[in-house]
This record gives C-alpha cells, sequence and structure tokens, in this order.
C-alpha cells in the first residue's frame, strides 16, 4: 500500500516538475519575444503618454500597444503559477519557512497585477472609440481610458504586483544555495537578475511619464538590462532542471526528504 502511494507521489512530482520546467522555458521565450517587439517599436516611437495616442497606437499597431501594455508580462505572471510550485517541491525540507513566504508573494503578485493591468481594457476601449459616431460618445470613452489610466496608476498594482513576483524569485533563489535541488550558478543567477530587477521598482514603475534624471536613466537602464539577462539564464536553468527531475524514475528524491520525516 506504501509502495503504491509512493508511485502516486512520485508521478504527480515527476508531472509537476515536468509542468514547471515547461514554465520556465515558455517564461524565457516569452521574454526574449517581448524584446523582439518592444525594442524596435521604443526606438521607433516611445509609448503613447495620453489616451488618444492610445487608441491611435490600438488602431495602427494592436500587438505594440499590448506589449507595452504588458501583455508578455501577463502570461509570465501566469506561468510563474506552476513554476513557483514546483520550485517549492524541489525545493524540499530545505528553506522551507521561507520558500512558503515566497509562494505567498508570488500568488498576492499574480492577483494584484492581473487585476490592475489595463491591456485589454485598453484594446477594448480603443475599438469602441474607432466606432463611435458623435462626439459625446468619444468624449465619453476617452473619459473612461484616462479613469482607466488613473486607477491602474493609483491603486499602484502595477508597481507592487511583479516586484511581489521578483521578490519570491529572489527568495527562492536565495534558499537555492543551501539546497543541492539546483546548481549554485541557478542561484546566484535569480539573486543578481532577480534583485537586480527588485532594486529598480522604486525609480521605475510601469508608468509612460518616464525617468526625470540622468541618474534615474542609468540606474534603470543598467538595472533593467543586467537584471532582464540575469533573469533570462535564471528561467532557462531552472526550466531544464526541472524537467530533469520530472525524469527521475523511482519514488524519491535525494534533495527532497520523504513526507512525514522530519529533520
Amino acid at each position: 500500500m506504501n509502495d503504491v502511494m509512493s508511485e502516486k507521489m512520485g508521478s504527480i512530482r515527476n508531472s509537476l516538475f515536468r509542468i514547471g520546467g515547461v514554465a520556465g522555458l515558455i517564461c524565457a521565450l516569452v521574454y526574449v519575444i517581448s524584446l523582439g517587439v518592444y525594442l524596435p517599436a521604443y526606438r521607433a516611437a516611445p509609448p503613447p503618454a495620453t489616451v488618444f495616442e492610445w487608441f491611435t497606437l490600438f488602431r495602427t499597431n494592436p500587438v505594440t500597444g499590448l506589449f507595452f501594455l504588458g501583455l508578455a508580462d501577463i502570461v509570465i505572471m501566469i506561468l510563474w503559477g506552476p513554476l513557483s510550485l514546483a520550485i517549492y517541491d524541489a525545493l524540499g525540507q530545505s528553506g522551507k519557512t521561507w520558500a512558503r513566504i515566497a509562494i505567498a508573494f508570488v500568488f498576492v503578485g499574480i492577483a494584484v497585477y492581473l487585476a490592475t493591468n489595463m491591456a485589454f481594457s485598453m484594446l477594448s476601449l480603443s475599438h469602441k472609440y474607432a466606432v463611435a459616431v458623435t462626439e459625446t460618445e468619444k468624449t465619453a470613452i476617452l473619459a473612461a481610458g484616462q479613469a482607466l489610466v488613473s486607477i491602474s496608476e493609483g491603486t499602484g498594482g502595477q508597481y507592487t504586483g511583479m516586484p511581489l513576483v521578483w521578490l519570491a524569485g529572489l527568495i527562492f533563489s536565495v534558499v537555492m544555495l543551501r539546497n543541492n535541488a539546483f546548481s549554485k550558478s541557478t542561484a546566484w543567477a535569480g539573486i543578481l537578475g532577480l534583485g537586480l530587477l527588485v532594486a529598480s521598482m522604486p525609480f521605475a514603475g510601469y508608468t509612460t511619464t518616464g525617468p526625470t534624471t540622468t541618474f534615474v536613466k542609468v540606474f534603470i537602464a543598467v538595472t533593467y538590462i543586467g537584471g532582464g539577462l540575469l533573469s533570462l539564464a535564471w528561467y532557462i536553468q531552472v526550466g531544464f532542471k526541472l524537467l530533469k527531475l520530472g525524469q527521475r524514475k523511482g519514488k524519491t528524491y535525494p534533495h527532497v526528504v520523504p513526507f512525514g520525516r522530519k529533520l
């Protein structure tokens, strides 16, 4: 009976590791795709500063508009759900308290970010504005768009949702240093990459106004580029490691303390 239960638990863990591994690799892929869309678009013109400019962008190039408003981040945030659960299980009993805190940060961050992101709402309003006939209708839709921007920025959700997830990844990476489930290079890539991204948030945010001083511009560039590339490496390393764990045969894993046994 115990052998059957152990085999079932092993199968469930394998599935979780595989799903988490795929999620991590998709996060990396989405990040690369977003760079391919965002950088050329930003060089051509910065993100819109007014609601009317957003509506115009969505009418002419809706994909760029969605990426400017965080389409890639939406996908990555959703994928962080299975990714974080797989990391949590792979870490076993090592740093369990901190890992639980990280899990809480992940799901709070996902909920906050998805609830406050305005990408698809702005897309919907832009369609309504395009088919509006009277000036009264257009004025009302513009006001709705401005209210959407004000609510999104005023609630602070976009300033806290993703940083909470980055902070969770940072905590996971610190725990990885004392655990043999992941390599030290993976742990340090997460510590440095996600740490830089967290450090950038007090200066950047997700507004369209942009930085106002040279120091802030340089700081944001360094933290975003360095943090982004290192976090990309972290996603790839974690993804492949989880896939490897998902292919293990047997009932237990060397780095995982079996359920019911305390250290």
